[in-house]
């Protein structure tokens, strides 16, 4: 084989190696995934009648994460943060900083009043992850 065909072979295969060792480091930490939906939480084994909203935080990464906080952008640019569920409270609250191990995901409820009166369709929800910073996700969805 001439010394250019064995030089290329070598090259391609160097770059594949570093792309598979550069995707398995990043893949390596904690990765989360932010949604929000409109919902109706159960209380003792009944549907609410009332709307309530949710942010989900799901770690798919490799490591566990801190959850510090959880909001949303208005359309406005105002940036309401809670450090706990307080809002509803038949809801078990789940408490911030909040440990999110891989693979799993914690949910978090409140009412409408968080919006301010703003189209919540327009709104992007988010997290405080420790360290990370702010972790966005897409716009709201019923």
């Amino acid at each position: 084989m001439p010394t250019p065909v064995i030089a290329t072979i070598a090259l391609v295969l160097s770059v594949a190696s570093l792309s598979w060792q550069a995707w398995s480091w990043w893949r390596s930490g904690p990765i989360i995934k932010v949604t929000g939906a409109s919902d109706s939480p159960i209380f003792e084994g009944q549907q609410s009648d009332l709307g309530y909203h949710y942010i989900q935080a799901e770690n798919t990464g490799r490591a566990a994460a801190t959850i510090e906080a959880f909001g949303v952008i208005l359309p406005s640019g105002l940036k309401p943060v809670r450090h706990r569920q307080d809002d509803l409270e038949a809801v078990e609250p789940r408490m911030l900083p909040l440990r999110l191990e891989p693979r799993t995901s914690a949910r978090w409820y409140f009412t409408t009043q968080i919006f301010q009166g703003e189209e919540v369709a327009e709104t992007l929800p988010f997290v405080v992850v420790a360290g990370k910073g702010e972790r966005k996700g897409k716009r709201f969805f019923s």
